[in-house]
């Protein structure tokens, strides 16, 4: 269960303003940058990235950038809590569960503030419409 987020750093910038007329819809991403055990809770560090170009082809030329980044804290009981960093330092990802849980929190916190510094710069909102679903793949043996 998510406890806290936390958003400590902010990069935004617009590279020339003559191409915020042609910029497209921002392409989003989430990374999970890392996973720490803190005894009593999970730490999450992301990066959240709305990268705005002109076109869409190889071409495209730069309009900007917004870039968010923090930790979201994770409470759980003690199984669940060794289960999520064992997973993290084996496999470099989170259970499903929890990595739909923290994809959608840091989706809505995003894309609220990327919201207002987006408007501030003249770009295009960097909003998550629908909620994210993770279907887990079988391995491969």
């Amino acid at each position: 269960m998510i406890t806290n987020f936390t958003m400590d750093k902010v990069d935004a910038k617009i590279e020339e303003i003559e191409r915020l007329g042609r910029q497209r819809y921002p392409r989003l991403n989430i990374s999970i940058d890392n996973v720490e055990d803190k005894s009593d809770r999970v730490v999450v560090a992301y990066t959240f990235l709305a990268d705005y170009k002109d076109g869409d082809g190889e071409k495209a030329k730069d309009v900007g950038h917004i870039k968010l980044s923090g930790v979201v804290e994770l409470s759980e009981d003690k199984p669940k809590h060794a289960k999520i960093v064992e997973q993290w330092k084996a496999k470099g990802s989170l259970p499903v569960d929890v990595a739909e849980e923290v994809i959608n929190g840091l989706n809505f916190r995003c894309s609220a503030t990327g919201t207002l510094i987006a408007y501030s710069l003249g770009l295009i909102p960097p909003l998550v419409i629908s909620q994210t679903k993770i279907n887990e793949q079988a391995e491969k043996k």
